[in-house]
């Protein structure tokens, strides 16, 4: 087989490590988390009846000043006590859903799981990696180590998102540490693959960089209408997105960003793609852009907010 088949083929192993791991971690912890994501739904229909006895209360609070002056203090008093239990048990409900925070963090770090998710991590990396350190020509020792550092950055992020679950970690703490941890395994990576190994990585990811932004290019050429992209637009668009793609490192961390931070992040990224666009589209092709750069703003928005919700993480909440 040729080099540049294995290399294909490496890179295709690579790729399916990186996208897929999310999906693999899911369907491992699918069944540890069933009963949990049971208990949160039940939590949340409870909730939403509480709140609909809440607002019934508060919309006959709203007539307090008008019952006080017509039935006199008794009546008053009466809405009153009325609305404090309705308080009180909303707040309750609401304990109960913070509750699917630390059962998931428990399953996080249950000896038991972390000891099957490290056996299972370090029998697939090895398989969907077995041609990738061939190519790179890693000794037996340094794919050891190779996959030691990996795991170790998996168990750190699992470790890490209990704590953020349990609220036992500011988000500010999670996030410089989150940062450091990656300067450290990128160091500690090129280190144990050499130059030859670090750079094959670094084309993998750059391909799949590539390949996102042009994806994303010809899916705002869909949208131009009667103001298509020149070829060399779509070149210097595809630059741009490129290096936003490139700027972007999230992961479960910042879901505990509080909404608004979170939201400038993103703004900030794509205003940058805007700023430079102008200089190369045309201004009906810049309005196209523009409300296409609002559109994927709102649809991250809403992602953004559905994993949030899936981890029991309340809006405005912050550690």
């Amino acid at each position: 087989m040729r080099l540049s088949s294995k290399m294909q083929f490496g890179l295709l192993a690579a790729g399916v490590l990186l996208v897929g791991w999310g999906a693999w971690r899911h369907v491992r912890q699918g069944r540890e988390l069933a009963e949990v994501e049971a208990q949160v739904r039940a939590a949340e229909q409870e909730s939403e009846s509480r709140r609909s006895v809440l607002g019934a209360a508060e919309e006959r609070n709203r007539d307090v000043v008008e019952a006080e002056r017509r039935a006199g203090n008794e009546r008053l008093v009466a809405l009153m006590r009325e609305r404090a239990a309705a308080t009180r048990s909303a707040s309750e409900s609401a304990a109960q859903t913070r509750t699917f925070g630390n059962a998931l963090a428990s399953v996080l770090d249950s000896p038991d799981q972390q000891k099957v998710e490290k056996n299972y991590m370090r029998d697939q990396m090895r398989a969907n990696l077995d041609l990738f350190f061939k190519i790179t020509k890693l000794s037996p020792e340094k794919t050891e180590q190779y996959l030691d550092l990996e795991i170790d950055n998996k168990r750190r992020d699992s470790d890490r998102m209990a704590a953020l679950l349990r609220g036992s970690m500011p988000v500010a703490d999670a996030l410089s540490q989150r940062d450091e941890d990656r300067r450290q395994q990128e160091s500690r990576r090129r280190e144990i693959l050499g130059p030859e190994g670090t750079a094959f990585l670094d084309s993998v990811a750059d391909g799949m960089r590539n390949d996102s932004a042009k994806r994303l290019v010809g899916a705002i050429q869909q949208n131009m209408g009667g103001a298509p992209l020149s070829q060399e637009q779509s070149d210097k668009l595809q630059g741009l997105i490129k290096v936003e793609i490139s700027a972007q490192s999230p992961d479960n961390t910042d879901l505990f960003r509080p909404p608004a931070e979170w939201t400038q992040i993103v703004s900030d990224r794509q205003q940058d793609v805007v700023r430079g666009a102008a200089e190369f589209l045309t201004p009906a092709q810049m309005e196209t852009f523009k409300w296409l750069v609002a559109q994927d703003l709102e649809q991250r928005q809403q992602q953004w907010a559905q994993q949030r919700k899936a981890l029991g993480i309340k809006n405005g909440a912050q550690n």
